[in-house]
């Protein structure tokens, strides 16, 4: 069975963490935009998670898009992001116990959203037991 909330994370110590970041991603976007995204997977290598939603546009979004108005979709959910960015922080650092450093979001025509989280490194300079390189 193909798993939505598939996910990825060849350095983390606890897979589960990132499983949770892609569920309780999906659900904020659910909540916020009045719809999730259909799929959803989280990579969480070193001090970068990274949590690439798929399917995630509003059927209103959909009929712009499909009508040239990718643009004026993106800028909306930009701002949009902008706004709700201090929740999407808190999940993040309550998942992975470490503060974010930065956050970036992006949407493309196809409907695929990227959310990337720079996490400050450890209090021993590493990032999830790896040596700093």
């Amino acid at each position: 069975m193909n798993d939505p909330f598939q996910t990825s994370a060849p350095e983390v110590h606890n897979s589960s963490v990132v499983a949770d970041i892609s569920r309780e991603l999906v659900k904020a976007h659910a909540q916020y935009y009045g719809r999730g995204p259909t799929k959803a997977r989280t990579v969480w290598k070193d001090d970068v998670v990274t949590v690439i939603l798929e399917e995630i546009f509003t059927r209103a979004e959909r009929t712009l898009v499909g009508a040239n108005h990718f643009e004026q979709v993106r800028a909306t959910r930009q701002a949009f992001q902008d706004e709700i960015e201090p929740l999407f922080r808190q999940l993040i650092e309550t998942a992975t116990g470490r503060k974010v450093r930065s956050f970036l979001s992006q949407v493309s025509p196809d409907g695929i959203a990227a959310e990337i989280f720079v996490l400050e490194r450890s209090n021993h300079g590493e990032a999830n037991g790896e040596p700093s390189a």
